[in-house]
């Protein structure tokens, strides 16, 4: 369709999402501070105004394109309106931006310097300061603009809602429930709210720190950077031409201390290796299937709380990160003679949760640190080396060789691809037939020599694995193996890569990171020989007790919420004939009308004489969420709860306690 913007005449897609998008994709970037094309529109913030047939000015991200419509992007009453917006916002934000995150990345910070505040017509107010340092995301509500960018990331495309929008007003703040510390809740540390946040409110603990201090204490350190890191670090430095960038990289951590740089490409076909083994095994078994891809410590934690019955069928191959990690403990640092204590392993990563993984107790010591790509930036920027003028080398053997299957371990479907070519080593491969089911959905179906059909699926995003495991539990999907990335794209967008993090930036990683694969002369793991040799030397052969040892795990049923039960209506502890409720208040039973279930239960225990005997307590997480509200009656669930279904076995209960024995459990 035609529409006329600035007075010329512009063609644009007839399927435009609304006007914002449209003259986007012409190259007009209209201001905008809550603006996410892969949630729903919001429209708070108002920076996006544009006038409309010369009569009216409205947000152009709600607005829908039309044929012949008039459009100005920028008149001297939109620019006031703008202008105004930012005062209003910077009259409330802590403005102590050189000791930002985000100082320099800042959208908030850029509008500013754009439109020329100097100045500032409004009076500075503070608002409640809230700050969370307790996990490896770090939360300051003073920098919070309320965008909501957050909040829709985790709700719409995570499906968590870990944090929400609390009290109104000024008082406004985006929390988790209660106000309680991120790392009590359900947040999978995925850092999808830190891509998206504007400014400096959602950040990423710093450990930049840590690692100088072990290069300062004579430690020997070893560093590994993930394949998704060389094509965001390209992107950061103006590189992205440049092949050798991870080479760069690799010579200016040795220029600051590092004794070695190995590469995680190299472990991401180790792992590859392990697991197709373990999913040919499961096959032939029929068992434990689908077997789902255990790379991503954030899909990990995910299916630990909300699905534990799918535990099992986890792969239990270590990530890339922890097998490598385990490898250089304990066998590198004997070949090296080195003392594993005195090694001082620092991984490179793309991911927030990364962090959280190598903390994880099950991995207690095989990775010291982990950095994100922010934070290698950082130490780049901060050592005054022009990263383009430092001469590549290569990543140090036997960890540093790797092939276009390990370096596609940085993008969505590169785990099931890179699985998909040791199985065709192994037994051998007719035919694949991969085709796109939705956005971040897609289908391989691979025909076996033997004359077996395997399906295997690549997702990302939670949202949509959600959707999927929902899909398998109820019987209505049939697949063999299942490829989860909790991020969009895959770890090319990871919380931990720079900012700006959204779709276009991540379609554009992903071609510099298939860039980088085509010039890797080995296509398959099984061509890796260092890896091969690493079994011969350490692992025997895939699967062995020896393999077991180094680089397979558990994972364990975690609680959505560490949290205790709330005392809401309490009785005396010696209370004959107490029944107690708990009411589920957690985001999916909530979300169902558990509160006022809650409501009307505190009403009846203190106006109807058959409810005086129930205590009355608040719970977080029952782990029944495809069946709420829950409600737990002594100890009984009541799923899929209304106050009349609570009532009935609450009094089946009481009854009991009275002692008719014609009332039990077995038949309440």
């Amino acid at each position: 369709m035609k529409i006329t913007v600035n007075g010329r005449q512009v063609e644009i897609r007839d399927d435009a999402r609304n006007v914002l998008e449209a003259l986007r994709e012409i190259g007009i970037e209209i201001p905008n501070l809550c603006y996410l094309s892969e949630t729903s529109i919001y429209g708070a913030c108002r920076m996006c105004l544009v006038e409309v047939d010369g009569r009216d000015i409205v947000t152009s991200c709600t607005l829908q394109p039309r044929d012949g419509m008039s459009i100005k992007t920028h008149t001297p009453k939109i620019y006031e309106l703008r202008k105004g917006i930012l005062q209003l916002l910077l009259a409330s934000h802590d403005g102590d931006c050189t000791t930002c995150e985000m100082n320099g990345k800042c959208k908030l910070q850029k509008y500013a310097q754009e439109f020329g505040l100097t100045s500032n017509r409004f009076e500075k107010i503070s608002k409640k300061t809230i700050t969370d340092t307790s996990s490896v995301i770090v939360r300051d509500n003073a920098k919070c603009i309320l965008c909501g960018d957050c909040v829709r990331a985790c709700d719409e495309i995570q499906s968590i809602a870990a944090i929400d929008f609390a009290y109104r007003g000024f008082e406004a703040q985006v929390v988790p429930s209660f106000e309680e510390k991120l790392e009590n809740t359900e947040c999978v540390l995925c850092g999808q709210c830190v891509a998206y946040c504007p400014t400096g409110a959602l950040a990423i603990r710093n450990d930049v720190d840590k690692v100088y201090k072990a290069i300062e204490e004579g430690k020997y350190v070893i560093g590994m950077i993930a394949p998704a890191v060389r094509a965001s670090l390209q992107e950061e430095f103006g590189l992205e031409d440049d092949a050798a960038t991870a080479g760069r990289i690799v010579s200016l951590l040795k220029m600051i201390g590092f004794k070695k740089v190995f590469d995680v490409a190299f472990a991401a076909d180790l792992v590859t290796y392990e697991e197709a083994h373990e999913f040919v095994e499961r096959l032939e078994k029929g068992e434990k299937l689908p077997q789902f891809t255990s790379c991503c410590p954030g899909w990990v934690k995910f299916a630990e709380q909300y699905y534990p019955e799918y535990l099992s069928h986890l792969s239990s191959v270590k990530s890339p990160q922890m097998a490598l990690g385990a490898i250089i403990k304990k066998f590198y640092a004997k070949e090296i003679g080195v003392d594993p204590k005195d090694i001082y392993l620092v991984s490179i990563m793309p991911c927030t949760a990364k962090k959280f993984e190598a903390e994880r107790e099950e991995f207690e010591g095989d990775v010291d640190v982990v950095l994100t790509t922010r934070e290698i930036v950082k130490i780049a920027k901060s050592t005054g080396i022009n990263i383009r003028m430092v001469a590549p080398e290569p990543f140090d053997r036997p960890y540093g060789l790797s092939s276009q299957s390990g370096l596609s371990f940085g993008k969505s479907g590169g785990v099931l691809g890179s699985v998909v070519h040791v199985i065709n080593e192994m037994v051998g491969i007719k035919n694949v037939e991969t085709k796109e089911l939705s956005e971040g959905v897609r289908l391989t179906t691979v025909e076996l020599n033997n004359g077996k059909v395997v399906k295997g699926m690549a997702v990302f995003e939670l949202g949509n694995t959600r959707k999927i495991v929902d899909s398998i539990r109820a019987g209505e999907l049939d697949v063999d193996i299942v490829e989860v990335m909790a991020c969009n794209y895959g770890c090319i967008g990871g919380g931990g890569q720079p900012y700006p993090n959204d779709s276009r930036t991540r379609e554009k990683r992903a071609r510099i990171l298939k860039e980088v694969q085509s010039i890797d002369v080995l296509v398959s793991p099984t061509e890796n020989f260092h890896m091969l040799q690493l079994y011969e030397k350490y692992l025997n052969k895939p699967l062995s007790l020896e393999a077991h040892n180094a680089i397979h795990t558990h994972y364990k049923h975690r609680r959505r919420v560490q949290e205790d039960e709330i005392d809401i209506l309490p009785l005396p502890e010696d209370a004959e004939d107490k029944v107690k409720v708990s009411v589920c208040l957690g985001t999916s039973c909530y979300s169902k009308g558990s509160y006022e279930i809650l409501e009307r239960l505190i009403n009846a225990a203190n106006k109807e004489d058959w409810a005086k005997n129930l205590e009355i307590k608040g719970t977080f997480c029952v782990e029944n969420c495809g069946k709420s509200p829950n409600v737990v009656v002594n100890d009984i669930i009541v799923s899929e709860a209304t106050v009349e279904k609570v009532k009935e076995v609450a009094l089946n209960e009481l009854t009991r306690k009275k002692g008719d024995s014609s009332v039990s459990k077995s038949n309440v």
